[in-house]
């Protein structure tokens, strides 16, 4: 039976809420670990290697959790790929082009008019290594202009978009139609000022194909005619388990906040990070950087790795892999120098968009896998070494489903129709409502009831039946 259409805007706000429940499992092999809360002294001013004009943004100050759970690692590409064709599903992303330089026609994925980050940027689908004059040979102190020492060319994103199929998928390093490595082996040399460049093309294939300067020999055997010669080359399996990365503040919470979880907080990482024992370093016992990813050639030099999987080295006394290294990690907080007052359960919000980062990665030096150093950068960059992990209540352990249904709903998405089928044999009422609250259907089911979409807009709609409600994706 359809009936006029009836708003309440009430309900609407109601309704779009359930868009944030957590009524889906976490995504495969998430595992959240229960970590005791406590008091502890936050931040220093003795900490190696920080410049002196940072002091004031590490105020030491006593701080108070309560119990709290974190991501065990950081989140993969697999995990990220899960939530991309989930929420696109539910219609909260899309594939839009970058409209001003230096993003300009360049792919990412970003946020729709159902979302509370609209026209957001959380992925960058065409993401490639960073390039900078590491060394300085021109002594101008800026990374962007000058001859450029590449990283390592598997630093790149991982997942694509299938325009046909509206679908994410992860690409596979050996598919010379996914990565043609070596036309990703060019570059040009920036000129003296920075971010333009000269016409010659470079390329540096040998140099990570063991010949050439030898940085490494992960491409050794490549051609596009023949791309499983390269018997050195990660596999797909292998970089599904890599941390996703290139992505932006935005991203991450988008993550977080979809399974009902967050990002967390620089309270929550440092205390995490110190184990119980008041680390200096955020790694399995505090001391040992060597079970650590970070950019051991040195300060100032080119980092010649990536990322390893999210699950390696040893975990720390919570059970937390790779705080320290790997991937740099978004903080939930707004970066903001500390006070020395005491706090419980701090999270900074300012409404800037300079948010904070945590644990150092691949490419930066030892000083950054101190507990205590804290980072910032816009919420709109995301590249090659941009990660993060995941927080929640002491609760949020474990996969997450809602209990509490009792019909069920299929096949959803859907395409011009679905099915009802209710736990009760008794007559009760199916109501389905708009985003906008909009009262489009109602009828009455003792059982199984099919009902027709055709006639229906695409989008997201609130199936309402036997006191619960469901969220049914129209295609």
């Amino acid at each position: 039976m359809n009936t006029p259409k009836l708003k309440n805007l009430k309900l609407a706000i109601a309704l779009l809420s359930l868009t944030n429940l957590n009524a889906q499992d976490l995504p495969t092999g998430l595992v959240m670990k229960p970590i005791n809360g406590g008091t502890f002294i936050m931040g220093g001013t003795d900490i190696d290697g920080l410049k002196p004009d940072l002091e004031a943004d590490h105020l030491e100050h006593e701080v108070t959790l309560t119990d709290f759970s974190m991501s065990e690692a950081e989140i993969t590409n697999a995990q990220y790929l899960e939530f991309l064709n989930a929420a696109m599903n539910d219609g909260l992303l899309k594939v839009a082009e970058g409209t001003t330089p230096p993003t300009l026609g360049k792919l990412f994925i970003m946020g729709t008019e159902l979302t509370d980050y609209e026209d957001k940027i959380l992925y960058s689908l065409e993401g490639t290594r960073v390039m900078k004059d590491h060394d300085n040979a021109d002594g101008d102190s800026n990374e962007f202009t000058g001859v450029i020492e590449p990283e390592n060319p598997l630093n790149i994103a991982y997942i694509g978009y299938d325009s046909e199929a509206a679908n994410f998928y992860m690409k596979d390093p050996h598919n010379a139609d996914d990565f043609n490595w070596y036309e990703l082996c060019e570059y040009q040399n920036y000129g003296s000022e920075a971010r333009t460049y000269t016409d010659t093309i470079q390329n540096d294939f040998d140099d990570w194909a063991g010949a050439g300067s030898n940085h490494s020999d992960e491409l050794e055997g490549w051609t596009a005619e023949n791309p499983s010669a390269a018997t050195k080359l990660p596999t797909k399996e292998e970089v599904l388990d890599w941390p996703v990365t290139f992505i932006t503040w935005y991203g991450a919470r988008a993550f977080a906040h979809y399974y009902d979880l967050s990002l967390p907080t620089e309270a929550q990482w440092e205390y995490a990070a110190k184990g119980g024992a008041d680390f200096k370093y955020a790694v399995h016992d505090g001391l040992d950087t060597d079970d650590a990813n970070w950019n051991y050639t040195g300060l100032g030099t080119v980092a010649y790795h990536h990322v390893r999987s999210a699950i390696s080295g040893t975990a720390n006394p919570y059970g937390l892999y790779n705080l320290a290294g790997n991937a740099w990690e978004w903080m939930a907080d707004d970066y903001e120098a500390y006070s020395t007052d005491a706090v419980t359960d701090p999270l900074i919000e300012t409404g800037s968009t300079t948010k904070s980062w945590r644990g150092g990665s691949w490419n930066y030096h030892e000083s950054t896998l101190q507990t205590e150093v804290r980072f910032n950068d816009e919420d709109q960059q995301g590249n090659d070494h941009f990660g993060f992990r995941v927080a929640g209540t002491a609760e949020s352990v474990g996969i997450k489903e809602d209990k509490a249904l009792n019909f069920n709903l299929y096949p959803n998405p859907t395409n011009n129709h679905f099915t009802i089928e209710s736990v009760s044999n008794e007559p009760t009422i199916v109501n389905v409502y708009n985003t906008v609250g909009e009262l489009i259907y109602w009828d009455i089911t003792t059982g199984t009831l099919k009902i027709e979409t055709d006639d229906w807009t695409p989008g997201i709609y609130f199936v309402e039946h036997n006191g619960t409600t469901q969220k049914l994706i129209k295609k």
